[in-house]
């Protein structure tokens, strides 16, 4: 759970709760995750409203927990880029609670994008996918993986001139990529196979996968696999997914041919890196004769939706 407000905002002010670091003023709480509960806040210092993530008391007394909250705040610190959640400090309340201070987002997430809308169209899917994967190049870039790639966790806002601006949250799991195996962690349906079942070390393309799954989602209005736990491990077990064009039969085979690449079994087969996905994206969403005089893609370049 992140900084989010506005379409986000859930009921429920917090009544007199203390001024953190002489500095916070807790007011309406804005969710909660397996972590910790995310309050809007008031920063008395700089007049500005924030967010600010409590770890949950009980999990205080826990050294790798802290330690892991910790680094979600500093990986977060270093990151900077206009599409991850910028982190503005990391306190401790007088109780010795670590709470992490992010600036205050107002807009929605994907999941309420598509619960709101059933699917998005090709021009709206394309433009999330693309400044998703600069999310995903620049944490890539310091050797981590995010590992929770998912609506809940890609958040639609907009920028100064009013255009789409897709953040991703959430570092909580990430993890710095390495020779062992991938470790067991994240959202079921948008797991790599690697990662279920420990196949390969961790790496870029499992995040990538889970992008896949979400420009698939995204498409379609679901992920290509559902149900409980086991179903969904089965499924990828077996290797079958889906078609696009059976899901969503106006689909061009150029796009179809993009999904299979990112949802493939093998991470061998997927795209390499970021950057790699987002070009094949926006190749596969150009016509073949514009492509051979660098004309721009129509489709992207339509007028997004409001993401509210």
């Amino acid at each position: 759970m992140m900084p989010t407000a506005s379409s986000e905002k859930k009921s429920g002010a917090v009544g007199a709760m203390p001024v953190l670091e002489a500095r916070y003023e807790l007011g309406a709480l804005l969710g909660a995750g397996s972590m910790g509960q995310v309050y809007q806040a008031r920063d008395t210092v700089l007049g500005i409203d924030v967010a600010v993530k409590l770890m949950h008391v009980e999990h205080v007394s826990s050294h790798t927990r802290v330690a892991r909250f910790t680094q979600e705040a500093s990986l977060g610190a270093r990151m900077l880029s206009p599409h991850l959640v910028k982190v503005l400090g990391l306190a401790v309340t007088r109780a010795g609670v670590p709470c992490i201070v992010y600036e205050l987002l107002e807009g929605q997430t994907l999941a309420a994008r598509i619960a709101f809308a059933g699917k998005l169209s090709v021009a709206e899917t394309a433009e999330i996918v693309k400044q998703t994967a600069r999310a995903l190049a620049r944490i890539h870039s310091l050797g981590v993986a995010h590992r929770d790639v998912k609506p809940d966790n890609i958040f639609l806002t907009r920028d100064f001139q009013g255009r789409l601006l897709v953040k991703l949250l959430d570092l909580g799991i990430a993890e710095k990529m390495g020779d062992g195996p991938a470790q067991l962690a994240g959202t079921p349906e948008y797991m790599a196979p690697e990662v279920v079942f420990g196949s390969a070390p961790l790496d870029v393309r499992s995040d990538l996968y889970a992008l896949g799954v979400v420009a698939f989602e995204c498409l379609t209005g679901s992920a290509p696999f559902s149900g409980t736990v086991s179903e969904v491990f089965t499924a990828l077990r077996t290797g079958e997914r889906p078609s696009l064009r059976d899901v969503l039969p106006g689909a061009s085979r150029d796009l179809d041919a993009w999904v299979e690449s990112a949802l493939h079994a093998d991470a061998f087969w997927r795209f390499a890196s970021a950057k790699e996905m987002s070009d094949g994206l926006e190749r596969a969403l150009t016509p073949a004769g514009k492509r051979q005089h660098g004309a721009e893609n129509a489709v992207l370049a339509a007028a997004l939706p409001k993401a509210a």
